[in-house]
């Protein structure tokens, strides 16, 4: 039976500031989940077209592009007003600063909480907030969090350590991680003889995703007569952070085979990812990458591609079992550079590593089983419902 959208007469509404309405957990995965069980789905979130406007049965409310982190904070009563308008059954925040405004704004109607990271360590990263203020920014948090997550009639979270702190505060916490969805029929298998010799990172070009190392990695593989191109996608920390790796490709000599492809669409950037021959998610050992598992890694692996990853404990559990790629210490130029020489020496073994990484996201590591628990949550906080084909 084919479901018909919007058939439950049950809203709900994904809460965006700085999330792209074509997020790949917010939208590819929840809010399409969620239409296709027959819920009326509202996302707001962060989109180049002025006017609601209706995709993959998904109504999106945009907001335009914020252009500074002070307009994100200034902003969110505004989003939480946009929300509340909407009179949905249920709110799914997707951002910490906008919590407590939605909250205030929805009155009694149930909200949940989707905790992608952990909010108190990313506040003691954040390059932007001046280093002495960072530990008194993220005891604020600590402190205001548990408040606000208590409102909440469930907390949703990404992997094991990051829930241990929300199962101190709400007695609904659930782990939904955010795999790949390999039922839109995105996720094709290029053939290894048809990709460029090439190694591929496309996401939020921040300096804790490494890419000093991988240019410089890039660059001691020239020194041994090795020519591998790195191509970069998606949005940059800052343009002196987007200068300083252009500066330093030049100097190692690998300007030409540093490629940046702009701020892609979630599409664009899968396709751009099956064309390369390596994966790399070699992030640095900061403690929210330590507690994540990187959606770019098994993205790669659906794709059957093979990685060189950073050898951190938790992806090491999920991934190191299955063979499909190399690990290795993200600070170590040497090991990342030795890794990509390897499997661009051992085309067949490279070749064997992606099939296993596409035949374990086949059978373990995808959104089929995480889409299931997050429709099972909402039929506990709304209730039994009665479709009509």
């Amino acid at each position: 039976m084919t479901l018909p959208s919007r058939s439950n007469g049950i809203k709900v509404c994904h809460v965006c500031s700085s999330h792209r309405s074509d997020d790949s957990r917010v939208f590819h995965k929840e809010c399409r989940s969620l239409a296709q069980e027959g819920y009326e789905v509202h996302l707001i979130a962060t989109d180049k077209n002025v006017n609601s406007y209706d995709s993959s049965n998904v109504r999106i409310h945009p907001l335009p592009a914020q252009r500074s982190r002070f307009q994100r904070l200034s902003r969110r009563w505004k989003v939480a007003d946009i929300a509340a308008r909407l009179s949905a059954d249920l709110y799914h925040v997707h951002e910490p600063e906008l919590l407590g405004p939605v909250l205030d704004r929805v009155g009694n109607r149930p909200v949940i909480y989707d905790a992608h990271e952990s909010y108190a360590d990313v506040l003691g990263q954040r390059r932007w907030i001046p280093r002495p203020f960072r530990p008194l920014a993220t005891a604020l948090w600590k402190k205001i969090e548990p408040r606000l997550v208590r409102k909440c009639r469930a907390v949703i979270t990404v992997t094991e350590p990051l829930a241990e702190p929300y199962l101190r505060m709400h007695e609904c916490v659930e782990i939904i991680r955010n795999f790949p969805d390999l039922s839109g029929g995105e996720f094709t298998v290029v053939p290894a003889h048809e990709r460029r010799q090439s190694c591929v990172f496309a996401g939020s070009l921040v300096e804790d995703r490494n890419l000093k190392n991988m240019v410089l990695a890039i660059g001691l593989l020239r020194k041994r007569n090795i020519i591998l191109e790195l191509w970069l996608a998606g949005e940059w920390e800052s343009p002196a952070y987007q200068e300083a790796i252009q500066n330093l490709a030049a100097k190692e000599g690998v300007a030409n085979q540093v490629r940046y492809s702009g701020i892609l669409s979630h599409k664009e950037a899968v396709m751009l990812e099956s064309q390369a021959s390596i994966g790399m998610v070699t992030l640095l050992p900061i403690r929210n990458s330590l507690n994540s598992l990187p959606i770019k890694a098994f993205e790669c692996m659906a794709l059957g591609l093979p990685i060189v990853y950073s050898d951190f404990p938790l992806l090491q559990t999920y991934i190191g079992k299955h063979s499909v790629g190399l690990a290795v210490d993200p600070h170590d130029t040497v090991q990342i550079a030795d890794a990509l020489e390897y499997l661009l020496e051992n085309t067949h073994i490279a070749q064997e590593m992606g099939q296993m990484g596409r035949r374990a996201v086949e059978e373990k590591y995808n959104w089929s089983c995480e889409g299931a628990r997050l429709l099972d949550l909402y039929r506990e906080i709304l209730g039994p419902r009665s479709l009509t084909a």
